[in-house]
C-alpha cells in the first residue's frame, strides 16, 4: 500500500498529513534510510485523537477514530501501525517515545536506531505551519504549552548528533526545500 493509501484509509486530516510529509522529507534530506523515511511518515498517526476546536467534519471523524482508537495519539499510533502489519515502524517508534522521554538520562544516541533519532529530531523542526529551526520549534512549543520543554535541554545535542550523520547542514533544511518531496513521499509503499 502506498502512503497516500494508508493516510487515506484512516481519514487524515490534511493538516497531520501535513505534518507527517514534512517530518519524512526532512529525514529524506538528510539522507534517511527506506526504514527511517517511513517511520518519519507513519509516526503521528494517532493524532487525530487529540485535535481540538475542529469543525462540525472533522469533530464527526475524529469521534469515529476516538470510538476505534480511543482518546490517547500514542496508544492510537501504536494500533494502528499494529493493525497494519508495520511491526517493524511500530517498534521504531515505541523507541522514538521513549528516546523523548529519556535522552538526557542515557547520553549515549550512538546506541539509538537512526529511525528513532531522525523521527524525533524532524518532528522537532516542523510547527503547525511548516519546518523551522529547532529553537523557534521549541519557542512555538513553550507557548502553546505554556511550560518549559525539556527539549531545550537536549535538542541542541540531538542536533549535533543528527548533523554528525549527514554531509548537508541540518539547520538549513527549509519549508522550500521539503515541500517538493510531498508527491515522492505519497508514492512510497509501505
Amino acid at each position: 500500500m502506498q502512503v497516500r493509501d494508508f493516510y487515506k484509509k484512516y481519514n487524515l486530516m490534511p493538516q497531520l498529513i501535513e505534518h507527517q510529509l514534512r517530518v519524512g522529507a526532512i529525514v529524506k534530506l538528510i539522507g534517511g534510510d527506506r526504514d527511517a523515511i517511513l517511520t518519519a511518515l507513519v509516526h503521528d498517526m494517532g493524532n487525530m485523537a487529540k485535535f481540538s476546536n475542529l469543525d462540525k467534519h472533522w469533530s464527526m471523524e475524529q469521534e469515529k477514530f476516538r470510538a476505534r482508537y480511543g482518546k490517547d495519539a500514542h496508544i492510537a499510533t501504536s494500533m494502528i501501525l499494529r493493525e497494519s502489519g508495520l511491526d517493524k515502524l511500530h517498534d521504531y517508534i515505541q523507541i522514538e517515545a521513549k528516546l523523548f522521554e529519556e535522552i538526557m538520562k542515557q547520553g549515549d544516541l550512538n546506541r539509538t536506531c537512526k529511525p528513532a533519532v531522525l523521527t524525533l529530531y524532524a518532528d522537532c523542526r516542523v510547527a503547525y505551519d511548516g519546518v523551522v529551526s529547532l529553537n523557534d520549534r521549541i519557542v512555538d512549543l513553550e507557548t502553546r504549552y505554556n511550560e518549559k520543554r525539556t527539549e531545550r535541554s537536549w535538542g541542541p545535542k540531538l542536533e549535533e548528533y543528527v548533523q554528525s550523520l549527514t554531509e548537508i547542514d541540518v539547520t538549513a533544511i527549509t519549508e522550500a526545500m521539503v515541500e517538493p518531496l510531498f508527491d515522492e513521499l505519497l508514492d512510497y509503499e509501505l
